[in-house]
């Protein structure tokens, strides 16, 4: 075949026929160029880009939106718009900076590959793709995105060129950052999209993360050269001088000899050099400085931690890569046939490769991702696996950033081996003879979930289910039933049933306003743009479980007590201290109310956040009051008590007096959750009787503005309505309103109304004597305005 011209690869060959023929030749011998991003706009070949088939590219989209956040250090929720079933990602971070252009540019699939990504550190993000995955999945079926971000709103609109058209506005978002995304119906619906995203926001709230520089030792000879040549015109002082180990005079020692060249100018050969004398002069990173994960309530409780240091690379020298493997690992006697599942994270995020696990005669095989390996676990169980790798650096086998294992293969079954360890042993004690777990928790489901929701009649969570059925398993022989096993029936259950009707999975960390129904993310920066609505609460209750927020919710509880809901999932953070705060300082009276297990860290949780509270002299107005739940008051109120054992000594509130509930509180516990829906509301609203002073009862003034401000707005509807904006309406208007006397303000008056109005506001009472009061006038001039 003879070689096309580079102008002509995408034509047709136009060659007059031989003269002997007289025919044309038919030939196919066309050659055609096209660059690789135009993968991203197709469904039948994102895939490629993507890493994952077309079923499970919208959860792909939404994962990659989160670990963007979550690698920025915000909090961040997934959720769906119920108005246009829209995916809605919101973040506290900073923002996206940069003109409308320069970001619709970051969301175009054109785009060169910019990215951070080549500085390797214990990161989500691994090739900087991400964004163009999101944005060519909406391109390809034909979705829609909007982005608010510092004070504007963009509406971006992938073209068919490659670029991101955008139509900037302003808007009131001066924080975070908050996407819409939808996505088509050319692109299979996923019921399990916000699946990924979810595990990848539960996992980032474990413990330590590194927050270090990269070490040059990090990189073998390879990565190190690509990664000069992608830094372009940088000086290589500069660039030196932000590694690990290598700052101020170091930097210069390191690249004094390459004074004023810039990174890219460095051959094959001068990158080696500089690569060898940057890890003489730096210590390598030990595994510690990484941190991990921990035990988390949503994991197994079984846990497992290996670390150790591998060696990457084709070259020497070879990128000396810290690791920490973590498992979590649960057996139960859930079914006949033994099951495995498995679920593994690469820095606190699914991985998107197929990593497959199943269980043959005693032993759990594990394959796919570079790992073909098996571990004994024993026969008739059934097991569910996490494990999470932290490293630096993960070797890709695809585009879609599919990992490939098998450098941290020992690491990954030392931890794997010890926490299967650690399960045997707790199901030693779990195992009785002839029956299962399983069995007694479907047997007792649905009258468990009568009881916990009061027939139907408020919502509730899951753990107030297995706090039901819990004596049941204790009367079986199950000694110390376990919430994961319990978890692990319900997940399987509903996966065959659909979810359990009027059940509860709040986010953490949220405060609830009530009468307008906005919760607000406990992040940093969302709590320092916060401002307390005027006259709506006098009361914010800090409940240490964030379960019973939508039953409350849905019985109307905080609006019956003027009341905001608190939780941080356990002890104050930072963030909801800095939120009682800024209530606190807002110049109306408010009580916080404390509400806690009977363990040794609930009473804790008053203490801490007491002590908290009369740190600055101004805090003191704020009155701290302990509602309980207290180990004398849970015992006699015949809640069922759990064992515990601590590895060490936990800290006991120094309220608590008596020798014999600091010694009981370092054995059991009893939670808020062993309490059903009507008991939790029964007993608060007990708690609350002894101290609380009633509902919100703002300045007559208040009440006045509050009633002309709702006057001003009922009589200029009537009046607009009348003269179907004629002008004049609004001279009208104020002659109207002046015609009218307000009445005189009586406090007594408004407690009365209350009487009949419990889950009411203040503001609707002065509402109606608005209403009324134009109704009257209206009347007297007989419909005249």
């Amino acid at each position: 075949m003879l070689d096309t011209p580079p102008n002509l690869k995408n034509q047709r060959d136009t060659g007059a026929a031989t003269p002997s023929s007289g025919a044309v030749e038919k030939r196919s011998d066309f050659q055609f160029e096209r660059p690789d991003w135009v993968l991203f706009r197709s469904l039948e070949t994102i895939g490629q880009k993507a890493g994952v088939a077309k079923t499970k590219l919208r959860r792909l989209v939404l994962k990659e939106l989160v670990d963007n956040a979550l690698d920025a250090g915000a909090n961040v929720s997934v959720g769906i718009n119920p108005n246009n079933g829209a995916y809605v990602i919101q973040d506290d971070g900073p923002g996206i900076g940069g003109t409308p252009e320069e970001i619709a540019r970051l969301f175009s699939i054109n785009r060169p590959l910019v990215s951070s990504k080549l500085w390797r550190l214990p990161q989500r993000g691994a090739l900087g793709n991400g964004l163009r995955v999101v944005v060519g999945a909406v391109a390809a079926s034909d979705g829609w995105i909007r982005l608010w971000t510092r004070n504007q709103s963009l509406v971006l609109t992938p073209q068919d060129d490659g670029t991101t058209a955008v139509v900037a506005t302003e808007a009131d978002f001066p924080h975070g950052t908050k996407i819409e995304i939808s996505l088509g119906p050319q692109l299979p619906d996923d019921p399990r999209a916000r699946m990924w995203a979810t595990g990848a926001i539960e996992m980032a709230a474990g413990g330590d993360t590194y927050d270090g520089r990269p070490s040059p030792f990090w990189f073998d000879r390879d990565a190190w050269f690509e990664i000069l040549q992608a830094s372009g015109p940088r000086l290589v002082r500069d660039f030196i001088s932000n590694l690990d180990g290598c700052t101020g005079g170091r930097a210069g020692e390191i690249a004094g000899r390459f004074k004023g060249r810039s990174c890219a100018s460095l051959d094959r050969a001068e990158a080696a050099s500089l690569l060898k004398m940057a890890t003489l002069l730096a210590r390598p990173v030990r595994p510690e400085r990484l941190g991990s994960v921990g035990q988390l309530e949503h994991l197994p409780a079984a846990y497992g931690l290996a670390r150790e240091t591998v060696y990457v690379g084709s070259q020497e020298p070879k990128a000396e890569i810290p690791v920490v493997a973590e498992a979590w690992v649960e057996f139960s006697l859930l079914s006949d046939v033994p099951k495995a599942q498995l679920s593994v994270f690469v820095n606190r995020t699914p991985i998107t490769g197929e990593l497959r696990a199943f269980i043959d005669k005693d032993g759990l095989n594990i394959y796919g991702c570079g790992l073909s390996h098996d571990v004994k676990i024993g026969r008739g169980t059934s097991v569910r696996c996490v494990i999470n790798i932290t490293a630096p650096y993960v070797p890709l086998v695809t585009d879609g950033k599919e990992p490939d294992l098998e450098p941290f293969v020992d690491a990954f079954f030392d931890a794997l081996e010890k926490a299967i360890r650690c399960a045997k042993r707790s199901l030693a004690t779990n195992k009785v003879k002839g029956i299962s777990q399983k069995s007694i928790i479907l047997e007792n489901l649905d009258d468990a979930v009568a009881k916990a929701s009061g027939d139907g009649k408020y919502r509730f969570g899951q753990r107030q289910v297995f706090y039901v059925v819990r004596p049941k398993l204790i009367e079986a022989g199950f000694t110390n039933p376990q919430q994961d096993t319990f978890n692990a029936v319900i997940t399987e259950y509903e996966a065959e049933n659909g979810e359990i009707a009027g059940i509860c999975r709040d986010p953490r960390g949220t405060f609830y306003h009530p009468h307008i129904g906005e919760s607000i993310p406990l992040g940093t920066l969302a709590v320092e743009a916060y401002k307390r609505p005027k006259w709506l609460f006098n009361k914010v209750a800090y409940i240490e479980k964030e379960g019973g927020f939508e039953s409350l919710k849905e019985a109307k509880w905080p609006e019956r007590h003027d009341c905001g809901l608190l939780s941080s999932k356990g002890f104050t953070t930072r963030a909801a201290k800095d939120l009682l705060d800024i209530i606190g300082d807002g110049g109306e009276p408010v009580k916080i109310f404390a509400v806690h297990d009977a363990d040794a860290s609930g009473p804790m949780i008053f203490q801490t956040l007491q002590e908290a509270t009369a740190a600055r002299p101004w805090r003191r107005k704020v009155e701290i009051i302990n509602l309980g739940l207290e180990p004398w008051e849970a015992v006699a109120m015949g809640l069922p008590i759990e064992a515990v054992h601590y590895k060490q000594r936990p800290p006991i509130a120094d309220y608590i007096k008596e020798e014999e509930w600091r010694e009981w509180l370092l054995t059991k516990r009893i939670e808020l959750n062993a309490m059903t829906t009507p008991e939790f509301i029964a007993w608060l609203d007990r708690k609350m009787a002894e101290h609380d002073e009633g509902k919100v009862l703002p300045p007559d003034e208040i009440i006045k503005a509050r009633i002309r401000e709702r006057l001003q707005k009922t009589v200029r509807d009537r009046i607009v309505a009348q003269i179907l904006r004629k002008s004049g309406a609004e001279a009208r208007v104020a002659k109207a309103i002046g015609r009218i006397k307000l009445p005189e303000i009586d406090s007594d008056d408004l407690v009365d109304w209350y009487e009949e109005h419990e889950a009411s506001h203040w503001s609707k009472w002065a509402e109606e004597i608005a209403d009324d009061l134009a109704a009257k006038s209206e009347a007297k001039r007989g419909g005249r305005s």
